[in-house]
């Protein structure tokens, strides 16, 4: 028995979509950039052009159907409101500066290591640094954005003895008790 099954997304005033069949690509374009997503559903417009649908083409299974359409929400998100992570350098000597040689933009992280950790940062990707123990890190992309930050955070894991390293913002970690004599 085969069910079929559709999905409508509503979308902002701000937000331009266009569909272009033969690539099956969905251009979005919004005020922080513009993003192509590959649809692998099939796609109808309805009429009032805030809303289109997706439906299913051929036997996709309702799991990598939802999921598109999740990512495909998620893309629109990011096109008009953006994703952000804050990353908190907790340690004595910890400091994350920004440096620009050329056209590349570059992260310099010290960490307590014996030289300074030099990262380069994509150009999807907007990296400041308000204070020199946080990296806030912006772009349109959840999936970007987060693998920046946990790129970031692999450099100097949170020590959970002495509560050093590399934080997500609100993120807690229990202090473990050291070894007894």
């Amino acid at each position: 028995m085969v069910s079929t099954f559709q999905q409508f997304l509503r979308h902002s005033t701000n937000l331009e979509l266009k569909y272009l069949p033969n690539k099956n690509v969905l251009v979005l374009k919004g005020p922080l950039g513009v993003l192509c997503y590959l649809v692998r559903s099939k796609l109808r417009y309805s009429g009032s052009r805030k809303k289109f649908w997706l439906t299913p083409q051929g036997l996709i299974k309702k799991k990598v159907f939802s999921s598109n359409q999740v990512l495909l929400t998620q893309s629109c998100l990011g096109v008009t409101l953006g994703y952000r992570r804050q990353l908190n350098l907790v340690g004595i000597g910890y400091q994350a500066s920004l440096e620009k040689k050329g056209s590349s933009n570059f992260l310099v992280l010290k960490l307590g290591y014996s030289h300074l950790v030099k990262l380069l940062i994509p150009d999807t990707l907007k990296v400041t640094c308000p204070k020199p123990r946080f990296v806030l890190i912006t772009g349109t992309s959840p999936q970007k954005v987060n693998n920046f930050a946990a790129l970031l955070r692999v450099l100097k894991l949170p020590n959970p003895y002495k509560e050093k390293g590399i934080y997500y913002k609100g993120e807690t970690l229990k202090l473990k008790q050291g070894k007894k004599t």
